[in-house]
């Protein structure tokens, strides 16, 4: 364990400002920073300082000299601070009593110690004075921390807070810590709460999970812990689901931890790691005679329930949407022809490929046998290969426009001249060299006359049903 001293945080606070606060006010780094530089292993991203008898009006007004300060939070108030010349956001806050059923600026600031004992876990609940460099220890995390323990404050804090369930396997995970008996107690009791947890907060706690070296760590902690159930249920009903049949060596669940830790630690890819297989218990089917387990059409039922789950916990529709279509594409097949490969980039969407490579890999990682993914990286080298060619893929990509079609064929605005152009995609996939003007143009000429006759069987039947 190391010893901690203000020289461990001064190049995050900005010069000036400790001297700038009130006589008898106290300044100290609390949470996540100090367990991480007491345990030596590890090095810091976010600074939570706790700042005592300055009111909070005045503490924002006095942090805005330095930079840019925010008040936010929905349990009890942070002040999101943004130090001048800094690109990294500081957390901020006065003692508070930490329970969302309290207006806490109703109330008088309570003491330090105060504070510390509503926090969550004893390795969060120490400060460090950063004028006196003396630690505030006053529930030992110093022992927990060298005995590499997980230690509830006490015995209403995972109640007063469930997330810190989630929190805790966090913790557990990012320092090598182990929960001792009567914490993890608590932690069950806690869980069925998690139900009523504002789903941004919990997929706030996901993130963070999915961005560890290791998240697999945490996600078994999840399992072994009966979280599961309370917030994701959908991979709960992986745990324990065989695939026989000699592709895997384990079971879905464990198979989408490994796949986890084997791709590049970018939020999205994790996501899609975690969630490619969840549609496999739904699907399973045995067949006996060759001891072999099947999941047909998996693949789209997890893109569904991907999507679901990631609008559930209020992840953005935009990584909710770009998850679930790996999910959907993962089990993609090797296109035969030049011109295969240009519809199968047209299908997944060129933005995407890289993702959808990283996501086989992993997979292939992930299914403990050794399998050889040779014919992949050759098959992405040959994606690439036609990629570099620049072959027309889209509407956007052609010699001819909404415009050309409108004109020639008499059309306004609207789906059919998106009919008349996807037409054209099709052609020129199939041979880019067509993709000049006049030759499209002759084209579009060409449909005139099949616009012509839906014209007429459109008025048609129009006219039988008046």
């Amino acid at each position: 364990m190391n010893d901690v001293s203000s020289r461990s945080f001064e190049a995050a606070v900005p010069t000036g400002f400790i001297e700038s606060l009130p006589r008898g006010s106290g300044i100290y780094v609390v949470g996540g920073a100090l367990r991480d530089v007491l345990i030596g292993e590890l090095s810091f991203r976010e600074l939570d300082l706790l700042v005592t008898n300055v009111p909070l009006d005045s503490l924002v007004k006095l942090l805005r000299r330095f930079g840019k300060a925010e008040v936010v939070g929905r349990s009890f108030t942070v002040i999101k601070w943004t130090p001048r010349y800094s690109e990294n956001s500081i957390d901020v806050a006065i003692p508070s009593r930490r329970d969302a059923s309290i207006r806490e600026e109703s109330l008088p600031q309570i003491s330090l110690e105060e504070d510390l004992a509503r926090r969550d876990f004893t390795v969060n609940a120490m400060a460090f004075d950063l004028r006196s460099e003396r630690l505030v220890d006053p529930f030992d995390a110093l022992l927990d921390i060298d005995a590499r323990i997980l230690r509830a404050v006490g015995d209403d804090a995972l109640l007063a807070d469930p997330l810190r369930c989630l929190r805790g396997a966090y913790i557990c995970a990012k320092c090598g810590l182990a929960v001792e008996p009567r914490t993890l107690d608590l932690i069950r009791s806690a869980a069925p709460k998690l139900q009523d947890i504002a789903p941004e907060r919990i997929s706030e706690e996901i993130k963070k999970t999915m961005l560890l070296p290791r998240p697999s760590t945490a996600l078994r902690l999840w399992r072994d812990w009966g979280l599961l159930d309370y917030f994701v249920p959908e991979l709960a009903r992986c745990v324990g689901v065989s695939q026989e049949g000699g592709w895997h060596a384990y079971d879905v669940f464990e198979h989408l931890l490994h796949t986890v830790d084997a791709i590049p630690p970018r939020l999205e890819l994790r996501l899609a790691a975690l969630l490619h297989d969840v549609g496999k218990p739904a699907r399973r089917s045995f067949i006996p005679e060759r001891n072999r387990a099947i999941f047909y059409g998996h693949q789209n039922l997890g893109e569904r329930l991907a999507k679901e789950i990631l609008l559930r916990l209020h992840f953005s529709n935009e990584i909710a949407g770009r998850v679930a279509r790996l999910v959907r594409f993962h089990m993609f097949s090797h296109a035969q022809t030049d011109k295969g490969v240009r519809r199968f980039v047209r299908r997944v969407g060129a933005d995407l490929l890289d993702d959808l490579f990283a996501l086989r890999y992993a997979d292939i990682e992930a299914q403990g046998t050794d399998r050889d993914e040779t014919a992949d990286r050759q098959y992405q080298q040959r994606v690439k290969r036609i990629l570099d060619e620049r072959p027309p893929l889209s509407t956007r990509d052609l010699a001819v426009d909404g415009k050309d079609v409108m004109e020639i064929l008499g059309l306004r605005e609207g789906p059919r001249v998106g009919e008349a152009l996807e037409r054209l995609v099709e052609i020129v996939l199939d041979e880019p060299s067509k993709n000049t003007r006049d030759y499209l143009l002759k084209e579009i000429e060409d449909m005139r006359e099949m616009i012509l006759q839906k014209a007429a069987i459109t008025k048609g039947e129009n006219y039988r049903t008046q």
